[in-house]
């Protein structure tokens, strides 16, 4: 039996759980371990003269040392010594790779022990890093077990416990909101800096997209035009499939067939993007050669193919949920007053629907146009303006993906990639206002709107 005290003790079980999981994680590993003690013998050894990167790097080489060191030491066979030794190099290379991107130590002009301190520093704050998580959600759990326990011992009126219940889910549901604010004022903090030295014209409308030249080009129009040019081709394949099989599975399948189609349409969805765009690449991209005889397979066709696969799903499953919710009298009547199963379908069904598969239309543009990994793998790449469907293009969370690792922090070339995601996202936003538009202005409520 579910009881007060029940969800209280599991509350605080699973928070001693957590707690003991963050405390784990926050040890140092021996590879982390080996790198602090490498650090310490450097600074030790007291060479002022270098920078944080010269540090670094001997930092890493006397780690490297100890760790043929150690392993030599150790009674172990061939194989086990080469496996650790591959092992913890890889996990060095983790921490160096790290410490290396860390702008608070590459950011500053220190040298020799300061140099050290912060590579100290970093080090253990990546260490530290990986168990914060799970103590605020340890503390989380214990504060639930807490309350519940006090609202049990309160026995609070039904009234009362209905207002705290309520005032939860409005805590939870403004919290959802506030994060995805904050997501929304980062991004644009991060982004408006590119137009100090670039015009908002020139970097909507530029046709050359080289950050790294000196000056850099920060024109994105070949980047937008291969987005709307991948995510109109998509649509253009997808929303004919995914309209057609959700009028199929919702008046025509018989129950056998819809009850293997569906479920197919629905594993569809699961595949991940990174799958999708293997397959873009290995069989299609072929195939597309061989068969038009052209020079790359990557292209904007190949992408266009790829992303009309993973939409079909979204668009489909809404406007399936969007036909059965019409109401049954209205296919009743149409069939009594003579009308055929496919008059009644395309008459009366679709467009007593058309509000709801409008909507999935819409959000399945949106998710071609934000998708990243498919476009990475299988769009080809090419900043250029685009003159036929067989041209390799670069869109938008393509260049995103691909140059952001790359990017200087702060750079003028890390503001413009940000600058980028604004633009992304504007665009995702106007189609979720469109989809909400259409939705609220063709909605039907009962046979009586029609």
């Amino acid at each position: 039996m579910i009881t007060s005290r029940n969800i209280c003790l599991l509350l605080i079980i699973l928070s001693v759980v957590s707690g003991v999981y963050a405390y784990k994680l926050g040890s140092r590993t021996e590879a982390e371990q080996i790198f602090i003690s490498a650090a310490d013998k450097v600074e030790q050894r007291g060479d002022y003269s270098m920078s944080p990167v010269g540090v670094l790097k001997k930092v890493m080489m006397l780690s490297t040392h100890e760790v043929s060191e150690s392993t030599q030491e150790r009674n172990l066979t061939g194989a086990e010594k080469e496996l650790r030794v591959k092992e913890l190099s890889s996990e060095l290379n983790s921490i160096y790779t790290i410490v290396r991107t860390d702008s608070v130590v590459m950011g500053k002009s220190s040298k020799g022990s300061e140099a050290i301190q912060l590579i100290k520093s970093s080090a253990e704050k990546m260490i530290s890093s990986r168990s914060t998580g799970w103590y605020v959600f340890s503390c989380v759990l214990a504060l639930g077990g807490i309350v519940v326990f006090v609202l049990s011992a309160l026995n609070l009126g039904r009234r009362t416990t209905e207002r705290i219940i309520h005032s939860c889910f409005l805590v939870t549901a403004f919290t959802s909101v506030l994060v995805l604010f904050l997501i929304m004022v980062f991004l644009f903090v991060e982004g408006l800096p590119v137009f100090h030295s670039v015009s908002v014209t020139d970097f909507i409308f530029g046709f050359e997209w080289y950050p790294t030249d000196e000056p850099p080009a920060l024109g994105i129009w070949p980047l937008i035009v291969g987005s709307g040019a991948v995510t109109l081709l998509s649509s253009v394949i997808a929303i004919p499939l995914g309209v057609m099989t959700a009028i199929y599975l919702a008046e025509i399948a018989p129950p056998k067939i819809r009850n293997i189609v569906k479920p197919a349409v629905e594993m569809l969805a699961a595949l991940p993007s990174v799958v999708i765009g293997f397959f873009g690449m290995v069989v299609v991209a072929p195939f597309l050669q061989d068969t038009f005889d052209i020079a790359v397979g990557l292209n904007l066709f190949n992408a266009s193919v790829m992303l009309a696969f993973m939409a079909v799903p979204t668009i489909t499953s809404i406007s399936e949920d969007a036909l059965y919710s019409v109401p049954p009298e209205l296919k009743e009547a149409s069939l009594a007053l003579g009308a055929t199963h496919w008059q009644s379908i395309y008459k009366v069904l679709v467009p007593a629907s058309l509000s709801g598969i409008s909507t999935g239309v819409i959000l399945g543009m949106a998710r071609s146009i934000g998708e990243t990994m498919v476009v990475l793998m299988v769009a080809g790449g090419a900043g250029l303006l685009p003159t036929s469907i067989f041209d390799p293009v670069r869109p938008m969370p393509a260049s995103i993906a691909a140059e952001m690792g790359e990017a200087p922090f702060h750079s003028e070339h890390y503001y413009a990639l940000f600058a980028i995601g604004m633009v992304l996202f504007l665009f995702t936003m106007a189609f979720n206002l469109i989809a909400d538009y259409v939705a609220h202005k063709y909605k039907q409520v009962g046979s009586a709107t029609l």
